[in-house]
């Protein structure tokens, strides 16, 4: 059965509290001024935006981390501008203003008072299109685009008459609920995955069963193959989002998107609804429809 009031109240229950989005936006309203204005950034500074699943509407339960790009108005090409060296100099700015900053594989991670902030430098492809953003560990700037990335997640969620935003949130909380660490996926990857496989569903019961059967048919092939397939970002169809992806953690998922597959069928086949509920409980937990 679909029980639409269960998921709406399972739904509710995932989202951010209204203290974590007040800390995040304080937080990050504060370091986009600071690298505004800051003497050695100021001249390179073009623009800040959000992106991640805060910005993305994707974010649940508790805000961990806001990811922000910096736009920077510099030549990759240029000696000096190097991944290591500009994620260096950023490091040393942000270092004037938060006591605790880490570099990281193409951000600077900084600890803004209750909120991680990974703040990314990055500098145009061409005008409204891609960005070069650093890569620390392959020593080369690398190709993104974080604002394709939040059109295609807004595109979505409008075609599926906002199920997609909801949907993505509903499979984290079961990602969230997996027995290993494993075999859970990164949220973007798991975006994606939502993404690729949602359709066009009547209620939210309906998406969940499309978005596992869809991964499990999908990819179902691949297990244990040792080696993970391309994954297309949404937002810039070249880029790999599973390039990263473990091929034993893609199998731990995959058994796990398997068994959920066939349990979320028969929930939405249950014709008792007590018998349904039940089912869904083994995806989203007791508290589901209580």
């Amino acid at each position: 059965m679909e029980l639409s009031a269960d998921f709406a109240r399972c739904i509710s229950s995932c989202e951010p509290d209204d203290d974590a989005v007040k800390t995040a936006k304080k937080a990050h309203e504060k370091v986009r001024d600071e690298l505004k204005t800051d003497e050695e950034t100021k001249d390179a500074h073009e623009e800040t935006f959000l992106t991640g699943s805060y910005r993305r509407h994707t974010a649940i339960h508790n805000i961990e981390d806001v990811d922000v790009v910096c736009i920077l108005d510099l030549d990759i090409y240029a000696d000096g501008s190097e991944p290591e060296v500009v994620l260096t100099w950023l490091q040393g700015v942000l270092d004037k203003y938060y006591s605790e900053t880490r570099p990281q594989g193409r951000s600077i991670g900084i600890s803004a008072k209750g909120v991680w902030l990974d703040i990314v430098p990055g500098t145009p492809v061409y005008e409204d299109g891609p960005l070069w953003i650093p890569d620390r560990d392959a020593k080369q700037w690398v190709q993104s685009h974080p604002k394709g990335q939040i059109s295609a997640a807004s595109e979505k969620n409008k075609d599926t008459g906002g199920y997609y935003v909801q949907t993505v949130k509903l499979i984290k909380s079961w990602r969230d609920r997996l027995p290993t660490e494993k075999s859970k996926p990164k949220s973007y990857i798991l975006e994606t995955l939502v993404h690729q496989t949602i359709g066009l569903p009547t209620s939210h019961a309906r998406a969940v069963v499309n978005v596992l059967e869809g991964i499990n048919s999908t990819y179902g092939f691949y297990r244990g193959l040792g080696t993970v397939p391309f994954i297309a970002d949404p937002g810039l169809g070249t880029v790999n989002v599973a390039k990263r992806w473990d091929s034993a953690e893609f199998d731990a998922f995959l058994d796990q998107v398997k068994a959920a597959a066939t349990t979320a069928r028969q929930a939405l086949e249950a014709t008792d609804e007590a018998e349904s509920r039940k089912l869904w409980r083994k995806l989203f937990g007791s508290t589901f429809g209580a």
